[in-house]
């Protein structure tokens, strides 16, 4: 099997277990979603878990350097609500681009998803105080309000709800962000 076909295999995984859950999902959806036959499904990655197990690793592994390009030059923004501006913007094209592995990591239970992958939050809440400096506010608890007002926006958009004016959400969402750094 090609790393092409592997590939194919893992996105059609990922994409079937977001919509369905993993204990909805089936082996004959994925083989369906992907173009390949449930027998090169289970050949490659032998079960059903394992094949979960892999695409969860595999996109993990894609959006920690994803994040981490993301994030590069914000360090270099040193007012704090120019960076919270930024950070936000970018926070909501990251969740976009993502959403079927980050919808998978808040519905599915600890069972299936490997707890090495929670940490995105801390990492996250760092990241945003080093950058916006002593404020009155708790930094934890914004990250935590900017991650879920998001993740709910995105979500509305993957069930067909409320798709019209993202854009205009995310920036009054940002505006009230800023305020809280004042």
């Amino acid at each position: 099997m090609t790393d092409e076909t592997k590939r194919i295999i893992l996105d059609a995984a990922l994409k079937i277990f977001a919509k369905e859950g993993y204990n909805s999902a089936t082996t004959r959806n994925i083989a369906n979603q992907s173009g390949f036959s449930e027998i090169t499904l289970f050949r490659k990655f032998e079960t059903k878990e394992k094949l979960f197990k892999e695409a969860m690793s595999v996109n993990h592994e894609i959006l920690q350097e994803t994040c981490i390009s993301l994030m590069e030059d914000l360090e270099k923004i040193e007012d704090p609500e120019e960076f919270l501006r930024e950070y936000i913007k970018r926070m909501a094209v990251f969740y976009h681009e993502n959403f079927e592995f980050f919808n998978i990591m808040v519905t599915e239970d600890n069972l299936h998803v490997d707890s090495d992958m929670g940490d995105f939050g801390d990492v996250l809440s760092e990241f945003v105080s080093e950058n916006i400096g002593n404020t009155c506010c708790e930094v934890t608890s914004i990250v935590f309000t900017i991650n879920t007002f998001i993740y709910t926006l995105n979500l509305d958009m993957f069930h067909g709800i409320n798709s019209d004016g993202y854009e205009e959400n995310i920036k009054r969402f940002t505006n009230n962000m800023v305020r809280c750094l004042r």
